[in-house]
């Protein structure tokens, strides 16, 4: 696509994330994709489940805090890193967890279905989105085959309880072999890309932001 064809600014519609819908931000390392996540968060009288595998979870707690008020949203937080960094402040709460490193998927299944019940059962939060920054570390300790049956079974757990989960994946240039067989469990996907005249959207499989690269 030339730049010529590249709209203008359009942000994306969070609200218009159908319920049920699971989406993968995919794109090369550094472009703003967990931005986009965060973003697709945003609907009214929410609960978010925020699961991590690159940061800790105060770093992706400070991150969400930068864009809302987070005292307005009931949070519950996976932690798939710090046990694996011997962070000494490693404590489990009702509203957080952690599991021993981002290969644990039996862990993680276990956790967020934990927190996805929770709020299913909660007649105070209208909706609720999983967010899962990322995917890469998790491919890194587990196979392909593996990982796509921990997100056919956790997708299929969003879906049927009618929230909507977010999860972000880096690929690499000339090599989408893991996002492609990966997309088979995603209803919709947002490509990320950076360009000379900044970073660049697309959507497809969805209504909720631009079907055409766009800069944002």
């Amino acid at each position: 696509m030339s730049d010529a064809e590249v709209g203008e600014v359009d942000p994306l519609s969070p609200e218009a994330v159908e319920d049920g819908t699971n989406v993968l931000v995919a794109g090369e390392p550094f472009t703003r994709k967990r931005e986009v996540l965060l973003e697709l968060l945003d609907t009214p009288d929410s609960g978010a489940i925020l699961a991590t595998t690159k940061w800790t979870t105060d770093r992706l707690r400070q991150a969400f805090a930068r864009r809302y008020a987070a005292e307005a949203w009931e949070l519950r937080f996976l932690d798939c890193v710090s046990k694996s960094r011997s962070v000494e402040s490693v404590r489990e709460t009702e509203t957080m967890r952690y599991v021993s490193d981002p290969g644990d998927l039996t862990g993680m299944g276990i956790e967020l279905s934990g927190f996805m019940r929770e709020f299913y059962h909660r007649e105070d939060v209208e909706r609720a989105t999983l967010g899962f920054d990322s995917l890469s570390p998790v491919l890194m300790y587990a196979d392909l085959r593996r990982v796509y049956q921990f997100l056919h079974v956790v997708t299929g757990r969003i879906a049927s309880s009618g929230f909507a989960g977010v999860f972000t994946l880096d690929t690499v240039r000339d090599d989408r072999r893991a996002a492609d067989q990966l997309m088979q469990v995603f209803d919709a996907l947002v490509e990320v890309r950076e360009t000379d005249d900044g970073e660049q959207l697309r959507v497809r499989g969805g209504t909720f932001g631009p079907q055409s690269w766009t800069r944002f």
